[in-house]
């Protein structure tokens, strides 16, 4: 039953080294690897902060309407005289 039939595959012995090479090999990247775990905590901790830092902009935005409006007008004006030249 572990013997080729005709080239028509690997045996058993062949695919279970195979397996077991494929298991080590997976075994040495999680090792080798950084904390999956931390690294999308931290990612997670960064988006909640730009998301809370966005939305006290647009609370200023909201409570003062006008001289938002004045401050984005005079910063594009700035960029933008900036990269004419």
């Amino acid at each position: 039953m572990a013997e080729r039939k005709s080239g028509e595959g690997a045996t058993v012995e062949e695919l279970q080294a195979q397996i077991e090479a494929l298991q080590q090999a997976l075994d040495e990247a999680r090792a080798a690897a950084p904390d999956a775990e931390s690294i999308l905590a931290d990612a997670e901790a960064v988006r909640e902060r730009v998301q809370e830092g966005l939305q006290d902009v647009q609370k200023q935005i909201d409570a003062h309407p006008v001289p938002s409006a004045l401050l984005a007008f005079g910063l594009g004006f700035l960029i933008g005289r900036l990269l004419t030249r």
